[in-house]
């Protein structure tokens, strides 16, 4: 079993780089208060799915995370369970930093206003917005990466002595379907959740938060991290015809369950309601993302294929791209402030499009020449220093370019 997949680090970098360019449209759109959200435009639309795509995040961190507990179940001087609770944590305090004080706005189309992190407040406002409980409650995608970090870590301390075994991976994708299967109950208690914060019911609010809130919740996306771990048993222990043919198997059936559903149900996707729409999106979601893995697995990983510069391009924002996430949105408000000095800088769908793309590519250039100096004092440099302490660090070895592709099994 490989210890680095360069797949991974596409797949990672695509979805920041995606991630990135979104969010700057999306926030910079000039008219993003009067989108119709019952008759969105088809533009509008793909906007709204592709920035849905937390559950492919999540798939990869299940993945990596396994395939290093795997490489290192034998050593008995690493304490992986330790190692991942840890780094689990480190995530969800980045996270509400993040969050806080340098994250994305949230719209509010009621009131038609923006709920801004306080450095994005200060240089848009002149000064910083009070603090909402709605922004401390958020669960955003490195808030779900934590939680799913450390439910990862207490699973695998539950089964160590089974993940040699090669039914594990059958039990492991059981698992998956059945926790998405439970998901579904995030209808009736996000309804709960809701009713609680409106009562100001503060225990009920606390207890359903992390597991049913708005955005990204342990419900269903733990799922996905299952499913990142079941491909990592794959490749643990069965060949690639016999991962392959199991991946496309499960992701055919997911994909025709969610598009059925997705088909009867009404069309809410705009409106981020949590309901059949929502979820049949998440189960066509499952099937699409385990496609996009193997595909990237058999070009990159498989074949050994040459990189080319575009995915070279996007790999660097899968190693160091938390650190662009982390800032994006102050430097696009920045640069968009220093713009409107001069004159009048408003933007529809395919200005607001150009500028998130020149901001893409702007963050890349940034990496290209950050590479060189092995992305240090970044938050991932940070993160691998510190978590080289408690076990062996291989991003640290990737920040610095030097990937260790040995075989371990």
């Amino acid at each position: 079993m490989k210890k680095h997949y360069f797949s991974l680090d596409f797949l990672r970098g695509l979805g920041i780089f995606m991630v990135l360019v979104l969010h700057t449209a999306f926030y910079f759109y000039k008219d993003i208060y009067d989108v119709d959200l019952d008759n969105p435009s088809l533009i509008i639309t793909l906007i709204g799915f592709l920035l849905m795509f937390a559950g492919l995040f999540a798939m990869i961190s299940g993945l990596s995370h396994t395939i290093s507990y795997l490489n290192k179940i034998d050593n008995p001087n690493e304490n992986r369970t330790r190692y991942m609770i840890l780094s689990g944590f480190f995530l969800l305090v980045i996270a509400y930093l993040y969050f806080i004080f340098t994250g994305p706005g949230i719209i509010l189309f009621d009131t038609r206003d923006m709920d801004e992190s306080l450095f994005v407040s200060l240089i848009n406002q002149g000064s910083f917005q009070e603090l909402t409980l709605t922004r401390i409650l958020y669960v955003d995608s490195l808030v779900m990466l934590g939680f799913n970090v450390i439910l990862l870590a207490l699973l695998f301390k539950g089964i160590k002595k089974h993940l040699k075994n090669k039914k594990i991976t059958n039990y492991l994708l059981l698992g998956a379907s059945l926790f998405m299967i439970l998901s579904y109950v995030r209808i009736p208690l996000y309804n709960l959740y809701l009713s609680a914060l409106d009562q100001d019911n503060m225990v009920v609010v606390l207890l359903l938060n992390w597991l049913v809130a708005k955005n990204n919740p342990i419900l269903p996306f733990f799922a996905f991290a299952l499913f990142g771990a079941w491909i990592a048993t794959m490749l643990y222990h069965l060949d690639y015809k016999s991962m392959k043919k199991r991946i496309l198997i499960v992701a055919g059936f997911y994909l025709l369950i969610g598009i059925l559903g997705y088909i009867l149900a009404p069309e809410t996707m705009l409106e981020r309601a949590i309901d059949p729409t929502w979820y049949f999106i998440m189960v066509i979601q499952i099937g699409l993302f385990l496609l996009m893995i193997l595909l990237a697995h058999h070009v990159y990983d498989r074949n050994n294929r040459d990189k080319n510069i575009v995915s070279t391009f996007l790999s660097r924002f899968g190693v160091a791209g938390l650190t662009v996430f982390f800032i994006e949105s102050v430097v696009s408000a920045l640069l968009f402030k220093f713009i409107n000095l001069f004159f009048d800088f408003s933007l529809g769908i395919p200005g607001a499009l150009l500028y998130g793309l020149f901001l893409g590519l702007m963050w890349g250039l940034i990496l290209y020449f950050w590479q060189k100096k092995q992305y240090k004092y970044g938050i991932e440099w940070m993160h691998s220093s510190l978590m080289s302490r408690f076990g062996r660090s291989t991003k640290l070895l990737k920040l610095k370019g030097e990937h260790d592709d040995s075989i371990i099994k």
